[in-house]
């Protein structure tokens, strides 16, 4: 595989291969993301949302739908059989109960299919990160 110049602005070094950026930069990189991703979970947004998904209610029709669903449904898309292991809200609820509850809402995904939607959708909407 050939190997690219790392992407941070003012760097000559050459990347890791199948990577985007330098050892030196590739460190800098992941401690980025790990506090845009603590940051997130400290919103008001988060914690209120956290309480939805650790209910009970909410883990015993997650377990429901996911035995009646057990694939996950964009790598089914692609025609890969992989197992689901979460339930995903195709259209984000952000905290609107009935869209949360809505089953008609809800779609099977593995955890890396899920991972990459919500980071999509939490990262890369327009404006950024939800105000508190």
């Amino acid at each position: 595989m050939p190997r690219k110049v790392c992407v941070s602005a003012g760097c000559d070094d050459l990347a890791i291969a199948g990577k985007s950026h330098c050892p030196d930069h590739a460190q800098q990189n992941k401690d980025r993301l790990a506090e845009r991703r603590a940051t997130a979970q400290l919103t008001e947004h988060a914690a209120s949302w956290r309480v939805l998904y650790q209910s009970r209610d909410w883990r015993k029709a997650a377990r429901r739908f996911l035995s009646r669903n057990p694939l996950c449904a964009d790598c089914a898309e692609l025609g890969a059989v992989v197992a689901a292991t979460q339930v995903d809200h195709i259209v984000p609820h952000k905290g609107d109960f009935k869209l949360f509850w809505d089953r008609k809402n809800w779609q099977s995904l593995c955890h890396p299919c899920h991972s990459r939607k919500t980071a999509l959708e939490v990262f890369h909407q327009k404006g950024g990160l939800p105000e508190n």
